[in-house]
């Protein structure tokens, strides 16, 4: 799921909203353990770059590189490089959301002669930056991927003026209608953004339980849906039909690839939902 959505190398564009950046709350990762890191799978491919997998997770995997997808469900994009939306996005935390954005060169709007520019994520250091046998002693920003799981949070004010804008538009103008699955998101955005943060931290363990539909460009759900990584236990994954989420009954749940893929050709697909304005 997730957000983090949580969950998790995101989004400097949102960040021009520095007002609302500086008030953000961190929401913080579990320490990887070595123990942790032990029980991880290992790499079946050749990388250029290892980071650790999205949210919460400790397991190493490959960086996605200068121009491919990425979103906070994908991994973290390469150094140097940060994942952006499109330029012209309505709502550019769902373009990641759905992973959609693209790795790109870090664009510096620091003046000249300050500080290191300021990171809003206070995530656990990244062990893979350090060594995967090594423990982070201490919490330090991530560079790479500045707040991917308290992205999310900037949703609240994209939803205040989406709302707004709903609110003085003609009713006699139709507005494109969501499929299923983009209703479900918007239905969990929503609940999200209400939520209340009575601390620095956030209520991880609600946030957490809360599954982040993953709706394809089309707005079908993807073949294969997860859950965030919580404490560095990989999330679980489990194959659904496109149309309707509904999970497919032969497919394993699985903390892994289920290779939703192989169970594609032999699905009886139900009809889609009809779609409502």
């Amino acid at each position: 799921m997730m957000l983090f959505y949580v969950s998790c190398s995101l989004l400097l564009a949102l960040l021009t909203f520095s007002g609302a950046a500086r008030s953000e709350m961190v929401f913080r990762c579990a320490s990887c353990t070595a123990e942790r890191q032990a029980a991880c799978p290992m790499l079946t491919e050749t990388c250029s770059e290892i980071v650790r997998e999205p949210g919460c997770g400790c397991c190493p995997v490959c960086a996605r590189q200068e121009g491919e997808l990425c979103g906070v469900y994908t991994p973290r994009c390469s150094s140097g490089l940060r994942c952006y939306p499109k330029p012209d996005s309505d709502l550019p935390l769902e373009v990641l959301i759905q992973g959609l954005g693209r790795c790109g060169r870090k664009v510096d709007n620091e003046p000249a002669g300050s500080a290191e520019p300021r990171e809003v994520s206070g995530e656990v250091q990244d062990p893979l930056d350090i060594g995967l046998t090594e423990i982070p002693p201490v919490r330090k920003p991530t560079k790479d991927s500045p707040w991917k799981e308290s992205a999310v949070l900037q949703h609240h004010q994209q939803l205040k003026s989406k709302m707004r804008y709903h609110k003085v538009e003609d009713p006699k103008v139709l507005r494109a209608k969501l499929s299923q699955c983009q209703q479900e998101l918007d239905q969990v955005l929503e609940r999200i953004s209400k939520m209340p943060f009575s601390d620095n931290r956030g209520p991880l363990e609600d946030l957490y339980s809360i599954h982040i539909p993953n709706c394809d460009k089309k707005g079908q759900y993807n073949l294969k849906q997860c859950k965030m990584s919580v404490n560095g236990h990989r999330g679980e994954c489990w194959c659904v039909n496109p149309h309707t989420g509904r999970p497919i009954p032969t497919s394993p749940l699985i903390r892994g690839d289920p290779n939703c893929n192989q169970y594609f050709d032999d699905l009886e697909m139900d009809p889609p939902v009809e779609p409502q304005n």
